[in-house]
C-alpha cells in the first residue's frame, strides 16, 4: 500500500473527438493499474454512452443519480461516488448492490457514473453562466481524497468535453495511426487553446499522443513514423514511444466487464499499458511515478 500522499489529486483526461480510439479502454486500465498499486483513484465517466460505467460493473439506466445530476446542481459529487469491485474468480467487475462475488472481492478505483440523460448536456447546461467549470467546481471538495482522477470523455467537443478540459491538468490523446485520424486534431487543439486563452484552465498540458490499435504490418509502422513528424511539426504535439496494439483481447475483456491488466496481466497488451503509464507519469508526476518505473523495469528484465 502506498503511504505517500499529496494534498490534491492529479487530474488527467483521455480526449479525442473521434470515437473508437480506446479512450474508455485506456481510462479503465490506467485507473485499475494505479488502484492496484495502492493509490487512491477516482474514474469519471463523462461519455453518455456509459461504457466506462458498464465496464466497472454498473447498469447505467438503473442508477438514480449520475454525473449529469451533479452538473445540473441536483446532487453533490461526493454523494454519487460508487465503489468498484472485482470478483477474484471471474476477474470481472460487478455491482455489489445487486450481485455477489463467487470469489474474493478486490476493490478497484472509485467511479462517477453517467447515463444517456447526459446527452442533453449541450442544450441544458450552456444556459449556466459558469458551464465550462461545473465539473472542476464539483470535484474541488473531494480532490484531496484522491491521488489521481481520470476522466473518460465522449467523442465530441461539446459541454461535457469542455468541462473535462477545464477540470484536468493533463490530457493525453489516443489516436489510431491513420491519416484521416489526424484531421480532427486541429479542432481539438483549437478548443484546448481557447480553454487556456480564456483563462478557464491556463495551465492545461497535453502530455502527448498514444497510438492505438497498432497493427504489425510494415505499412502501419511507416504511417506512425510519418505521423510522428507531422504531429510535431504541424501541431506541436509529441507522441509517446509506447503504443497499444490491435487485439480482440480488449473487446473481450470489456464485454465481460473486465480490463486486460486484470484478465491477462502478464500479456504483452497489459505490458503495453504499463509502458504507457510510465511515460504518462513523466508529464503527470505524483506518487505513482517511482512504483510504476519499477514495474516497467521488471518488464524489461523479463521478471514480471
Amino acid at each position: 500500500m502506498n503511504d505517500q500522499r499529496q494534498t490534491e489529486a492529479i487530474v488527467l483526461a483521455a480526449v479525442n473527438e473521434k470515437g473508437g480510439v480506446t479512450k474508455t479502454t485506456s481510462t479503465a486500465n490506467l485507473a485499475v493499474m494505479l488502484s492496484r498499486l495502492g493509490f487512491r483513484v477516482l474514474a469519471i465517466d463523462s461519455d453518455p454512452q456509459g461504457h466506462l460505467t458498464f465496464t466497472f460493473g454498473y447498469e447505467r439506466n438503473t442508477l438514480e443519480h449520475t454525473l449529469y445530476d451533479v452538473l445540473l446542481g441536483k446532487v453533490a459529487l461526493k454523494d454519487i461516488i460508487l465503489p468498484t469491485c472485482i470478483d477474484s474468480e471471474s476477474l470481472a467487475f460487478f455491482d455489489p448492490g445487486t450481485n455477489q462475488a463467487r470469489g474474493e472481492v478486490v476493490h478497484g478505483p472509485d467511479l462517477i457514473p453517467i447515463n444517456m440523460r447526459a446527452s442533453a448536456a449541450d442544450g441544458e447546461l450552456r444556459g449556466k453562466l459558469t458551464w465550462p467549470v461545473l465539473l472542476r467546481r464539483a470535484l474541488a471538495p473531494v480532490a484531496s481524497q484522491y491521488d489521481y482522477i481520470l476522466i473518460d470523455t465522449n467523442p465530441s467537443l461539446g459541454v461535457l468535453t469542455v468541462n473535462a478540459l477545464c477540470a484536468s491538468q493533463v490530457l493525453f490523446i489516443p489516436l489510431i495511426p491513420e491519416v484521416l485520424s489526424v484531421q480532427g486534431l486541429g479542432d481539438l487543439l483549437q478548443v484546448v487553446h481557447q480553454v487556456k486563452d480564456d483563462s478557464l484552465n491556463p495551465s492545461l498540458v497535453i502530455a502527448g499522443v498514444v497510438f492505438t490499435k497498432v497493427q504489425k504490418y510494415k505499412g502501419h509502422q511507416e504511417i506512425i513514423d510519418t505521423l510522428r513528424g507531422d504531429l510535431s511539426k504541424e501541431l506541436g504535439i509529441s507522441c509517446f514511444d509506447s503504443y497499444l496494439r490491435q487485439s480482440a483481447v480488449f473487446t473481450n475483456a470489456a464485454n465481460r466487464r473486465s480490463v486486460v491488466v486484470i484478465s491477462d496481466p502478464y500479456s504483452e497488451h497489459a505490458k503495453d499499458y504499463w509502458r504507457l503509464l510510465e511515460e504518462l507519469l513523466r508529464s503527470v508526476g505524483g506518487p505513482a511515478r517511482e512504483p510504476v518505473e519499477r514495474v516497467v523495469q521488471a518488464i524489461h528484465a523479463d521478471t514480471l
